[in-house]
């Protein structure tokens, strides 16, 4: 059973979530609240394994994300929001969110994103990761140059999937590794490139290997 927390300052929107993303069973909700200073407390009593969090509370849900995230870290937070703004977007990413998905997603879509962020996968679109990755041209790579990374060879192969979409899973299949190699790879090249989650990770491929955005 994954146990989830709902914070949306939207008492309507907040029940509509929880009964689509709860309707089959294997997701249940532990705790709801309506602001972000909620949030932080429901998540340290309830200790959930996922946290959907509004980011436009009166309160800043953004910017509670890295308190979050320092004093509970096996907490997943998705961010389900109604901005666009790319401003937003990569201050929940670098806050280290494990997901980014618009307040249209349908209920079957979030009950897949719930499932895949406890299964240690991160969720953003297709079209919010172009434009991260836009933003983040310019800026200096925490890691330098792949050489400099140190990355051995399965561990660079799994970064490369990594960047490609493709799921522990998959990875696995892919190198005939299982799941848990998978995670022991990521775990060590994200502390090797001083990252904190598969998105960040995936950036920073990106910009080692530009050939991996085709």
């Amino acid at each position: 059973m994954i146990r989830i927390v709902v914070v949306d300052d939207h008492p309507m929107f907040r029940t509509g979530l929880i009964q689509a993303v709860t309707v089959d069973g294997d997701i249940a909700a532990v705790g709801e609240g309506a602001s972000a200073a909620e949030a932080v407390e429901l998540v340290a009593s309830l200790r959930p394994d996922v946290l959907l969090l509004d980011a436009q509370m009166s309160d800043d849900g953004l910017g509670r994300i890295p308190d979050i995230v320092r004093a509970h870290p096996e907490t997943r937070i998705v961010v389900v929001t109604a901005s666009e703004d790319d401003k937003d977007i990569a201050r929940a990413v670098e806050a280290g969110v494990h997901g980014y998905v618009f307040k249209g997603t349908t209920g079957s879509d979030m009950r897949s994103i719930v499932r895949q962020v406890n299964n240690g996968e991160s969720v953003i679109p297709d079209d919010m990761f172009g434009r991260l990755m836009g933003m983040l041209k310019g800026k200096p790579s925490a890691s330098g140059p792949a050489g400099d990374a140190k990355l051995s060879k399965q561990e660079t192969q799994v970064l490369q999937y990594l960047a490609r979409g493709l799921s522990n899973r998959e990875i696995g299949a892919r190198l005939d590794i299982t799941e848990r190699t998978v995670k022991f790879h990521l775990s060590n090249t994200f502390s090797k490139l001083h990252v904190r989650n598969r998105v960040e990770a995936s950036i920073t491929a990106r910009r080692m290997w530009p050939e991996l955005e085709g």
